[in-house]
């Protein structure tokens, strides 16, 4: 069995087994079409060897590909030999001698205040299509989730008026997410104005009506962010970031920033909001920092006249 065949294997496995989401279906799609079976693909899976990852990777900064695309790169090779390893029973690279690309700290944009309130001005609520984009970026910003778990909230949790909601995340992890009042203020403006009987929350305007889909909201963005005039790269992800750095900046635990963005790992959420604003450090410290140490007064030295008690460095004349 070659590699290109395996790999046929190893997405079947992704999708009845392992379930994985349609959005990592992709993504080891497009790393596997365009690095990896160009390379192995007529190969066995048992002629990857250290060597062959070591040319890939040389490969791969000579096209200056990103860190970031190189990590994607190596993880799927890594999910693909673990497979073939534990689910076809071939004898390929252990995956664990792979290292994995260092992608460096990353550079975490979020909205301000003030750019909130541009974006928020330039949506006009008086359009259908604007009141619908003012409820999800409400939605966003009130509860931190990502794209493709807003869009598969269904309307009958506000409906009930509701305050809160339990959604499967990424990894099929279960959380709580949180709508503040605002939310459910525009959320609920935006539901008066369905004339529809769709489940989904976030639906299309034309015949029929659908669910919204992640390919349908990169326009609006687009749009949006011309309109706000906001010079950064104004997305949905964008909001996400906003509402965890908001949290962070007005005290949150970062544990708790863990467990509402739907983190798998706390260093996850230390590698992208710790250290990102100095003034945030320092308030830590002034307000964490306590050593429960009682302060001895510190005695002067004596008079320049008398050296002999000064600390042996201080003694020369010089």
């Amino acid at each position: 069995m070659n590699t290109s065949e395996a790999f046929g294997h190893f997405l079947q496995h992704c999708r009845a087994e392992r379930q994985v989401a349609s959005s990592t279906l992709a993504k080891y799609q497009d790393c596997f079409q365009t690095w990896l079976l160009p390379r192995f693909g007529q190969y066995e899976p048992s002629f990857i060897q250290r060597i062959q990852v070591l040319d890939l990777r040389e490969a791969m900064l000579l096209r200056q590909l990103s860190p970031a695309r190189q990590y994607s790169v190596i993880m799927c090779l890594k999910s693909f030999l673990k497979f073939c390893r534990t689910t076809l029973a071939l004898p390929c690279l252990d995956p664990a001698e792979i290292p994995l690309p260092k992608r460096g700290t990353p550079n975490v944009e979020y909205l301000t205040n003030e750019e909130i309130g541009r974006m928020f001005d330039s949506i006009d609520v008086a359009t259908f299509t604007g009141i619908r984009l003012r409820a999800l970026c409400e939605l966003l910003l009130s509860t931190g989730c990502r794209i493709s778990e807003a869009l598969a909230l269904n309307r009958d949790i506000f409906d009930a008026n509701q305050n809160e909601a339990q959604i499967i995340g990424k990894g099929k992890r279960v959380r709580h997410i949180f709508f503040s009042q605002r939310c459910r203020f525009w959320i609920s403006e935006y539901l008066n104005k369905r004339v529809d009987d769709d489940l989904g929350l976030f639906v299309t305007t034309g015949y029929p009506v659908r669910r919204l889909k992640r390919e349908d909201i990169s326009r609006f963005f687009i749009n949006l962010r011309k309109k706000a005039k906001i010079e950064k790269h104004l997305t949905p992800h964008l909001l996400r970031h906003t509402f965890c750095t908001n949290l962070l900046f007005n005290g949150a635990d970062i544990t708790h920033i863990k467990d509402l963005a739907g983190h798998q790992d706390i260093q996850t959420t230390a590698r992208y909001y710790l250290g990102k604003d100095k003034s945030v450090l320092k308030r830590v410290v002034e307000q964490c920092l306590d050593y429960r140490v009682e302060q001895q007064p510190v005695p002067p030295y004596p008079l320049l006249a008398d050296k002999s008690n000064y600390p042996t460095h201080l003694q020369s004349n010089t």
